[in-house]
This record gives C-alpha cells, sequence and structure tokens, in this order.
C-alpha cells in the first residue's frame, strides 16, 4: 500500500471512529425528539375539549388563550387550580381530573402552538 493511499484510509478510519463515537448521542437526541413529538399529540388528543373555550386564533379575553404559553407556566396553573390556589368550577374539575403525564402533554401541547396573532410555528 502506499504512503498517500495509507493515509487516506487512516483518514477515513478516523472520520469513522468519531462518527461511531458521536452516535449514542445522535440516537439519544433522535429519541427525545421522538418523544418531545408523542407528548405534544396526545396533548392534541387530550386538549381538544379545553380548546372550545382556550382559542388558540385569538388574542387575550375573558377566557385566556393557551397558545404560545411556556409549559411550565402552564403546568404551574393547573397545579394553581387543583390545589385551590385559584378557583374556577369547570377549571378545578378539569385540573383534577388530569394526572401528572396528561397535564404535561396538554401543557406540551399549548407550548408548541404559535401564540395568537403570529402564524410562526415553535
Amino acid at each position: 500500500m502506499s504512503k498517500f493511499r495509507g493515509a487516506v484510509v487512516t483518514r477515513i478510519a478516523c472520520v469513522a471512529a468519531a462518527i461511531v463515537a458521536q452516535w449514542p448521542a445522535v440516537t439519544a437526541a433522535a429519541d427525545i425528539d421522538a418523544q418531545a413529538a408523542a407528548r405534544i399529540a396526545y396533548g392534541r388528543h387530550l386538549a381538544s375539549e379545553c380548546t372550545s373555550c382556550h382559542r388558540s386564533d385569538t388574542q387575550e379575553g375573558a377566557i385566556p388563550a393557551l397558545a404560545g404559553r411556556p409549559a411550565a407556566q402552564i403546568l404551574e396553573l393547573l397545579a394553581d387550580f387543583r390545589e385551590g390556589r385559584k378557583t374556577n368550577a369547570v377549571m378545578v374539575s378539569v385540573a383534577k381530573s388530569l394526572d401528572e403525564e396528561e397535564a404535561a402533554a396538554v401543557a406540551a401541547y399549548f407550548a408548541s402552538l404559535p401564540p395568537p396573532g403570529t402564524t410562526a410555528a415553535r
């Protein structure tokens, strides 16, 4: 084997080793994206009842829009209703009916939507 060809083979082997070394991180990122997409889809399913009041195509009003709000903020609001720090008969009932996974899915769904008055996707 010539010196040039040997150097090329060595270089290809090094690049391949670097790619293989990063493969778990790439796979993990893809798994996280798939999990996030699944959570958002589940949240969309659960939120079908929510969107009759919390519309995503209107500005803030008597019933606030939830689209585009941070998931942590939505989870905090649900906890406030569930634990009695906020009162609204409908929201208390809804908040108490959601387990942690369901609440996180609904929050992820609304957080993934563009805020009212915008068209940008998140």
